[in-house]
């Protein structure tokens, strides 16, 4: 089962921590296409949905990507694997900074 990336209401700082927790080589899911993250950026995420060797031996590398780049504004539309955030803590940073907090009353925000 997968999960979408981003959820459409989504906080700028719970986005930032979703992109911390993605890796280099995790299988995703893009436009009914299925690949590996490449690389990892603020601006977009590349995503090679396929690879093959093409048997140059005088090129520089041996295997040729076929790879996408996905914008900020698509990214709702990536899916991972549900398990990938089974050992990930939902939130890292310090309390007050938590999206939840600006909806406490005065007294009770942590500091």
């Amino acid at each position: 089962m997968t999960t979408p990336l981003l959820i459409s209401e989504s906080v700028a700082l719970e986005i930032r921590n979703i992109l911390k927790s993605l890796e280099v080589g995790m299988p995703i899911r893009y436009d009914g296409m299925d690949g590996y993250i490449c690389f990892i950026d603020e601006h977009y995420i590349s995503m090679c949905f396929r690879e093959y060797e093409h048997g140059d031996p005088s090129a520089k590398r041996p295997t040729t990507q076929c790879c996408v780049l996905i914008f900020p504004q698509y990214w709702d539309d990536i899916e991972i694997e549900d398990t990938h955030f089974y050992s990930k803590k939902a939130y890292k940073g310090y309390i007050a900074e938590h999206p939840g907090n600006d909806m406490l009353p005065e007294g009770e925000r942590p500091t």
